[in-house]
């Protein structure tokens, strides 16, 4: 499965009827080779899958070969994905993989022989926790999806969008009015709250 001319890293423009899209519909106009619709799926995992490495306690640049990596993985995948709606937990396990296959690799270097790594990369705990992670995210995630579009969107764009997009820029990708932001939001965060509260998440 080709998809031409895509960056791995997406655009800062946003498109607000690829944010009100499933993870399955984005993956299927994928398949079909929409480069939009990559950027959108990309652009709301990109934090996520970012944070994973983190945990890991790498540096800037491995965190970014990860990424890169995890991106092309989603790529060949995409054909085994386009009916899954839990995507997110599916990038989280294939983060935390090539974490720990980095960790290895560098463990096998000559220079590395005899060194510590700090305890953040300890794979065993790393994985239980991540395994946790993924599961809280998910479940987060999953939450997010049940709000109506225009909230969905909103909610993805303040607090799950990597580009941090301003205020403006949302009242224009979304057509809010800027002065309303502020009290959709609570809205919004209030029936996100309740929707946790029915799934019975703490």
């Amino acid at each position: 499965m080709e998809i031409q001319e895509t960056p791995l890293v997406p655009s800062s423009r946003h498109n607000n009827s690829y944010t009100d899209r499933t993870d399955p519909e984005l993956v299927s106009m994928c398949l079909n080779g929409d480069v939009a619709a990559w950027e959108a799926l990309v652009r709301r995992y990109r934090r996520l899958i970012y944070s994973v490495p983190r945990r890991f306690g790498f540096n800037k640049q491995d965190s970014a070969d990860v990424f890169q990596s995890v991106c092309l993985k989603l790529i060949e995948n995409l054909h085994h994905l386009k009916d899954d709606t839990r995507l997110g937990g599916w990038l989280v396990i294939t983060s935390s993989r090539t974490c720990l296959n980095l960790m290895a690799s560098r463990q096998r270097e000559p220079d590395t022989v005899g060194l510590e790594f700090d305890d953040r990369l300890d794979p065993e705990r790393n994985v239980e926790e991540l395994r946790l992670y993924v599961e809280e995210q998910q479940e987060i995630r999953d939450s997010v999806n049940e709000l109506p579009g225009r909230c969905r969107a909103l909610i993805d764009m303040l607090y799950l969008d990597a580009n941090s997009p301003s205020y403006q820029e949302i009242s224009e990708i979304i057509g809010m009015p800027l002065g309303s932001i502020g009290s959709n939001r609570a809205r919004c965060l209030e029936k996100l709250r309740k929707i946790i509260r029915d799934r019975g998440i703490k």
